[in-house]
């Protein structure tokens, strides 16, 4: 993951704290940036400034008041292979979340970067220089893992300032 600068953003989707605890204990043993963000699920990064942010959340809404809340369950394992590989909770959730993402890409075309990689929704638990560690900490957490289920009732925007993110707003999704 690189290191978010000040005042970029985000749309993300943060679980209850009793799913976070839950996910926080295999955060800490594979050093996934339990330090930088709570533990959540990126809709869109880096997204667009503050201003727009303002100035567009009638916009927003009226994007999303059709997405009522909906129910998140993790209970699968995904893993990204790259210079740094990851480990990742992958997020059941009826297509919601690429709904989201899809409709805030029409919405601000000018202002997000394209990817040449294709959007997965996932909660980051572990992150590995090796892929052995990857491998072995796959096993070990596919072992324990129990099945993990909240319900989205709004996404966040979230702001990274002096080295840590802050709620800037949420939208509601009832």
């Amino acid at each position: 993951m690189k290191e978010p600068r000040d005042n970029e953003t985000g749309l993300v989707v943060i679980p209850p704290p009793e799913i976070r605890n839950e996910i926080n204990m295999w955060r800490r043993v594979f050093k996934a940036y339990e330090s930088m963000i709570t533990p959540h699920i990126t809709i869109l990064y880096p997204f667009i400034p503050e201003e727009i942010w303002n100035k567009s959340r009638r916009d927003i809404e009226n994007q999303l008041n059709d997405i009522k809340p909906f129910e998140i369950k993790l209970r699968e394992l995904g893993t990204f292979v790259r210079d740094e590989s990851i480990l990742w909770l992958k997020p059941e959730n009826g297509g919601n979340l690429i709904k989201i993402n899809t409709r805030m890409h029409g919405l601000f075309a000018k202002y997000i970067v394209p990817s040449v990689l294709a959007y997965v929704p996932h909660l980051t638990i572990g992150a590995f220089d090796k892929i052995e560690d990857l491998l072995k900490a796959r096993a070990t957490v596919q072992k324990q893992l129990k099945p993990l289920q909240f319900t989205v009732e709004r996404v966040i925007y979230a702001v990274f300032e002096d080295a840590g993110w802050r709620i800037h707003d949420t939208i509601s999704l009832t």
